[in-house]
């Protein structure tokens, strides 16, 4: 597993993901609290910022275009394909 920063009010975690589970799944794992409520990519509750790497993301449409090329990604339907850095956004 590769070490992955989280930042959440400017405070940097690290946690490990791998590239079986996803993001939010992981996150909760280790205890660091993601906003989230479907679980599946419907919502865009999970939404944060990829400011680094690069992931596979397989949403449900609570994302739209414009956000995902700005970057944003739903942490609960997506699996790092790199080691990455994200930013919560409250």
């Amino acid at each position: 597993m590769k070490i992955n920063k989280c930042i959440i009010n400017k405070e940097i975690i690290e946690f490990p993901l791998d590239k079986e589970t996803s993001i939010l799944d992981t996150a909760l794992k280790f205890g660091i609290d993601l906003h989230y409520n479907c679980r599946a990519g419907f919502c865009g509750r999970c939404k944060v910022l990829l400011k680094k790497g690069q992931v596979n993301m397989d949403h449900s449409g609570g994302i739209s275009r414009t956000e995902i090329k700005d970057s944003y990604i739903l942490a609960c339907c997506s699996t790092p394909l790199t080691p990455i850095e994200i930013e919560v956004i409250n």
